[in-house]
């Protein structure tokens, strides 16, 4: 632990950014004992510290293995055109289900060069939670209304909702909540500079974050429910 924190912002970031501009696996081989013995436990630390803080304002948390809610750095190129081997970033989801579930929970990632960010909500939703989170926007639930109006929530807006073309079947194709019946996902997010992490409460910060869209989280929780397992590829 560095100054409190869980995790050396400043470490990980300079890893980072080597990872970034020699991402094989002959740089990492021979750099790998520093993630190994720094970088990957304070990370892990940073989680575990963010999912017990998360456990007095959202219990699903309380019993989640943070091992279970990072994301490997290994990346998955069977199908991808970029062959790079590694992610240049410690990223995690924190949900009942980990990284694997698809139930509204939290995105932490740290990244540099002024990517990091914070995402709280539901990515990949399944067809029927997904088809339940569109009946409750079109019953007009002033519950939802409320919290997304927030000054808390302020801060992570606009909702990301990757809407579709058009309305989907079943619904008035003119209904005031269009957007929102036409959501793929529902998410809400901000990010972090480099400065505000590496100088200032990183772990604080995203604790706050986490305590700001916990309603929001909620919400589409008990709308939604749960979900089949997700792949692994953010």
């Amino acid at each position: 632990m560095t100054n409190g924190q869980p995790l050396d912002i400043a470490a990980a970031f300079r890893f980072l950014r080597k990872l970034r501009a020699h991402n094989d696996r002959l740089w990492f081989e021979g750099n790998r004992t520093l993630y190994d013995t720094v970088l990957k436990p304070g990370f892990e630390d940073f989680v575990a510290g963010l999912l017990i803080g998360a456990a007095s304002f959202d219990e699903r948390l309380a019993h989640i293995e943070p091992r279970r809610c990072i994301f490997r750095i290994h990346r998955d190129v069977r199908f991808a055109a970029d062959k790079s081997p590694y992610k240049p970033r410690l990223s995690a989801f924190l949900s009942p289900r980990g990284w694997r579930g698809s139930t509204p929970g939290f995105y932490v990632a740290l990244e540099p060069s002024g990517k990091s960010m914070f995402a709280a909500g539901i990515y990949i939703p399944e067809k029927d939670v997904l088809a339940d989170l569109r009946r409750r926007f079109a019953a007009g639930d002033r519950a939802f209304d409320r919290i997304v109006c927030s000054k808390k929530l302020a801060p992570y807006l606009p909702l990301d909702t990757d809407p579709l073309v058009r309305i989907p079947a079943g619904f008035d194709r003119e209904h005031p909540r269009g957007e929102l019946l036409r959501a793929r996902r529902c998410m809400v997010r901000r990010s972090f500079t480099d400065r505000e992490l590496t100088r200032g409460d990183a772990f604080g910060m995203f604790r706050a974050a986490m305590r700001d869209t916990a309603a929001f989280v909620g919400w589409l929780d008990a709308s939604a429910g749960g979900g089949e397992p997700a792949r692994d590829d953010e």
